[in-house]
């Protein structure tokens, strides 16, 4: 979340040596830019100086690690799959942005699950759906010059961990296996990525402590981005 500031906080990670996607504007009065990844991306949200935040759900939130998106292959079942479960949802929501794609000016859409009472105390969490995937990972976008091309943790605390996991267990609808418990952390396993929730006491809810990078699979962490680097850079 870069508020009015989305310039200087994507010079920032420019400055790194990130490449960003050309600055964008959602039809709901945002703007972004990406960090594209092999299976995920960073998204550096904010809007124009100056100008009143069209978007409720983010205009107070505050400059760093804002939000979760999970990506769902259909959003109309995910939302009454959420339902049922008995979280409280928004209707599906249509989002666009304009893009280029080889050479020619295209639509970039999706379809967004929101909840008008966030599952998780402290974290602001929604699902996405890709309509037109091709248009958001194009490999001109996937290469930078700092060579980080894999999103493999991020870490999150909480105050208390074991219900944290297990509200992520039943929003994500997980298997017992992919949920690891240890001494002072819990792993969560999801396909292309591990949430690691560590304790944090005094907190008033769970918050995303930092997102780590790398340049191989193999790698552990080559690039941290947590509160420090965006307020100090």
């Amino acid at each position: 979340m870069g508020r009015d500031s989305l310039s200087e906080l994507s010079d920032t990670f420019t400055s790194q040596g990130f490449q960003l996607t050309p600055l964008a504007y959602h039809n709901l009065g945002s703007s972004n830019r990406l960090i594209m990844l092999d299976s995920s991306y960073i998204e550096l949200l904010g809007w124009e100086k100056d100008k009143p935040i069209e978007r409720a759900e983010i205009a107070n939130q505050a400059i760093g690690l804002d939000a979760l998106v999970f990506r769902t292959q259909n959003a109309d079942a995910c939302y009454s799959q959420l339902k049922e479960s008995g979280f409280a949802v928004n209707p599906v929501q249509d989002l666009s942005r304009e893009g280029e794609f080889m050479g020619e000016t295209v639509l970039i859409q999706f379809k967004t699950v929101r909840f008008s009472e966030q599952p998780i105390p402290g974290l602001r969490i929604y699902f996405c759906e890709h309509l037109t995937p091709k248009y958001v990972w194009q490999k001109q976008w996937l290469t930078h010059p700092n060579q980080m091309q894999y999103l493999p943790q991020i870490s999150l605390t909480s105050p208390d961990i074991a219900q944290t996991a297990a509200a992520f267990q039943r929003l994500l609808n997980l298997s017992k296996p992919a949920v690891v418990s240890g001494s002072n952390a819990i792993q969560i396993h999801l396909p292309n990525l591990e949430l690691t929730l560590q304790a944090a006491n005094g907190s008033q809810g769970a918050s995303i402590k930092d997102a780590r990078l790398s340049q191989s699979p193999s790698d552990p962490v080559d690039f941290i981005i947590n509160h420090h680097f965006l307020t100090h850079h």
